[in-house]
């Protein structure tokens, strides 16, 4: 029962994984929304090979997207989970692939049943 109360508490958990050969920075995962009520979660470096998690709560209205830098310092920003709203619980995966293109994964959960493990 405590994992559905902290599982739900946190919303939708993000993964960032890095699938290229060169080192990411400035890995932040947005919470953009309109009036600008979101909120940004930064996350270390990501070496090749390195997988971040991170729980983020979405507010009315969002979309929640990863940023990151490239080894050449060109930005880059891709939706992982196009439509939230607070109270929302789900999984996201976004695989930064090589090209800095972004495979993304996200699945809303109508009820949070399952618990903090599961992520």
């Amino acid at each position: 029962m405590l994992g559905v109360v902290v599982r739900r508490s946190y919303g939708i958990g993000v993964v960032v994984q890095n699938a290229t050969q060169d080192t990411l920075r400035q890995v932040n995962i947005e919470v953009a929304s309109i009036g600008d009520r979101g909120g940004r979660y930064s996350l270390p470096d990501l070496r090749p090979g390195d997988r971040r998690r991170v729980f983020v709560r979405p507010v009315t209205e969002s979309s929640i997207n990863v940023e990151f830098t490239d080894s050449n310092s060109k930005q880059h920003v891709e939706t992982v989970f196009g439509y939230a709203e607070t109270g929302y619980c789900g999984t996201a995966t976004a695989t930064i692939l090589q090209g800095y293109k972004v495979a993304n994964d996200a699945i809303y959960n109508l009820s949070c049943w399952r618990g903090w493990l599961d992520f």
